[in-house]
């Protein structure tokens, strides 16, 4: 406990109401009243000579008790943080509260609506730079106003300049910060939804989706095909040899990557276990934490996610939700605005553009963060309480080379049909098992759609998210790496609801899997540029976990054909020795593949806790044939209708059922 304030040191506190200190046994001593409105000498805690910065010393006429206020002093004193920012941040009084009573000090107006966008004085368009503007001028007919933000400003600054010059702010209307911005970036919403959809082609044009082919690839592809048809037309036996171990070749990689991940499991284990425990820090000492979630056709999702996102552990005063929507989905956009939002909740509405996607709506948002860390979460999620704390912790102490952190996705319905089983262990073995083994060798990380912790000033460098990748975050976390940055993992889970329907599972993974296509278009451009910017590690990494499983999925069912066909020459007609050759490289193949799989979601199972029976593990080649029809059906979007986001429905799980999240 703090002492000073009677509350855990980083816990937000309501910030209507002033807290009753506890003096823990330090004695006040005499101080003296203000008499001036400017400074205060004061020695309540034994801080002698501490006087009251401007910032605060009109806050004792105003009703808050005088040793808070002199608590507020020693600590800004000690830390360099601004005594009123202190107040703030521990919940004595609000930020909208402190702004009111400085402006009535110091001789202005306050608005909390801020500026009529439609009014705002033209600035610049679509820039990130704009929105740390610290005022703007609205037009009334022939007169104007002068709208200006007083934390953007200095809190101290404001009120040492008007104790210098009282009439500095006479003419002008304080608003927050968080209002004035809004207000700006409403001024110009469509040129930062041109913005969305054209940065990353723009900038970094290697790296967007938004060209499905470099002429390149498209040599190498018809190439292929005139080989193909001619070793069919010319020698199908020959044909069918190289078939053979073109598949081995990609199934044998999996298979040795499985491998190596089972080695590292069994000699190493993984931390998931271990609780973590995050450090005492007082809240004026944690950064803003920006939260964006993209929303579209979520009416009935929005009560349960707002409550799970104020339930997350980290000052009220420095966090900033976005809660972004379509403009097209009025449903989802009433269905927030009925509710009594916590404080930093805020809903930002996207205008209708193409591509429809979510990246491009959390493109859209990204310019409003302010956050020195940005974290982006679906409808659906339910992140544990601690969550921010870990990735904050982590990506302090990783340098600045960690980009993003991933924090484990777990199914909370997985009992609820055979499909939702399969999901969870697929989802355990890749959250809890593959990625944190892949962070310690180093390679390059696919993200997951959801609960990634980034480096907001990384992530604007980096581009933010591809709005024509449909799989955004598998291609982010490739384009980081190229970028000469790393992602990490962290063990705080997000519990997320599996589709229990044979038709909204194959939607969902038909996306997943045309982005996972994009993305190996994307980085396969320029081969050399690519091993070049990855290294000969990262790029080895890079093929097995994103182009290795790409063609496997899209192959095993010709792969299970021929290994049929194998089988029946073998029995009925006999064969010769390379035909028995390649029959026993396609057993080893699909055993392989099927017990190193099933090991390492065993392993991770064991050592994670996880309570789904191995049994299910049995019914992998039905679930891998599933996946290989949704790979085929992405396949052919992509060529046909590329940006197609076929969204996912949420809120099927049986929550009766749901007891199991933990």
């Amino acid at each position: 406990m703090d002492p000073a304030w009677g509350q855990p040191a980083g816990e937000p506190q309501p910030s209507a109401r002033v807290p009753r200190p506890r003096d823990a046994g330090i004695r006040a001593k005499s101080f003296v009243r203000p008499n001036d409105g400017n400074s205060v000498k004061a020695d309540p805690y034994g801080v002698a000579g501490t006087a009251l910065p401007a910032d605060i010393a009109f806050l004792e006429r105003t009703g808050l008790p005088l040793h808070l206020l002199a608590k507020a002093a020693a600590i800004s004193d000690r830390t360099g943080i601004a005594a009123s920012e202190i107040l703030i941040h521990r919940g004595v009084i609000a930020r909208e509260d402190y702004e009111r009573r400085l402006a009535a000090q110091v001789g202005a107006q306050f608005s909390r609506q801020g500026p009529d966008p439609g009014r705002i004085v033209s600035r610049a368009t679509a820039s990130v730079d704009e929105l740390r503007a610290i005022g703007a001028k609205e037009l009334l007919g022939d007169r104007s106003r002068l709208f200006v933000s007083p934390q953007a400003s200095g809190y101290a600054r404001v009120a040492t300049l008007a104790n210098k010059m009282p009439d500095t702010f006479r003419r002008a209307v304080f608003t927050g910060q968080v209002t004035l911005r809004r207000s700006l970036f409403e001024a110009s919403r469509q040129g930062y939804a041109r913005r969305a959809v054209n940065d990353l082609a723009k900038r970094l044009p290697v790296y967007s989706a938004r060209r499905r082919l470099t002429s390149g690839q498209a040599v190498a592809l018809v190439f292929a095909g005139l080989l193909i048809g001619g070793g069919v037309f010319f020698d199908l036996h020959a044909a069918f040899v190289a078939a053979a171990v073109f598949l081995a070749v990609f199934y044998l990689a999996s298979i040795l990557l499985r491998a190596m991940l089972i080695v590292m499991l069994d000699i190493s284990g993984t931390d998931v276990r271990r609780p973590f425990r995050p450090r005492r820090i007082a809240p004026e000492e944690l950064p803003v934490y920006s939260i964006l979630v993209a929303l579209k056709g979520e009416a009935g999702q929005v009560a349960h996610l707002v409550a799970a996102l104020d339930r997350l552990d980290w000052p009220v005063s420095k966090r900033e939700v976005f809660l972004v929507c379509e403009e097209d989905d009025p449903e989802t956009i009433q269905a927030i605005r009925r509710l009594d939002l916590p404080e930093g909740f805020e809903v930002i509405v996207c205008p209708p553009c193409e591509p429809r996607t979510k990246p491009k709506a959390l493109d859209y948002a990204l310019p409003l963060c302010s956050g020195r860390y940005t974290v982006i979460y679906d409808a659906e999620d339910r992140p544990h309480k601690l969550q921010l704390r870990e990735a904050f912790e982590k990506l302090e102490a990783g340098g600045e080379r960690l980009a993003c952190v991933q924090a484990p996705l777990l199914i909370h319905n997985r009992t609820q049909s055979w499909l939702t089983r399969l999901f969870a262990i697929e989802y355990r073995t890749q959250f809890l098992g593959t990625l944190p083994l892949l962070e310690r060798l180093g390679a390059p990380l696919s993200l997951g759609g959801t609960s990634n912790h980034f480096r907001t000033e990384l992530l604007r460098a980096a581009g933010g998210w591809d709005p024509f990748n449909v799989t955004e975050d598998a291609d982010l976390g490739i384009r980081l790496a190229r970028l000469g940055r790393r992602c990490g993992t962290i063990t705080c889970p997000t519990h997320e609801e599996a589709p229990p329907i044979m038709s909204v599972w194959m939607k969902q993974r038909t996306r997943w899997l045309k982005g996972w296509l994009q993305t190996m278009l994307v980085h396969s451009r320029n081969p050399l540029r690519t091993a070049r910017e990855l290294g000969a590690t990262g790029s080895l990494f890079f093929h097995l976990t994103i182009t290795a499983i790409v063609v496997s999925m899209l192959i095993h069912p010709f792969f299970l054909a021929y290994l049929a066909w194998q089988l029946a020459s073998f029995l009925v007609w006999g064969t010769h020795g390379g035909d028995t050759l390649l029959l026993g490289i396609s057993l080893f193949n699909l055993v392989g593949g099927y017990t190193t799989y099933a090991s390492l979601a065993h392993g991770v199972r064991q050592q994670s806790g996880g309570r789904s029976s191995p049994i299910w593990l049995l019914a992998l080649p039905v679930y891998w044939l599933l996946i290989s029809v949704a790979g085929w059906r992405a396949l052919y979007q992509l060529i046909l209708d590329p940006f197609r986001w076929e969204k996912t429905p949420h809120g099927l799980a049986n929550s009766s059922r749901n007891a199991n999240i933990g």
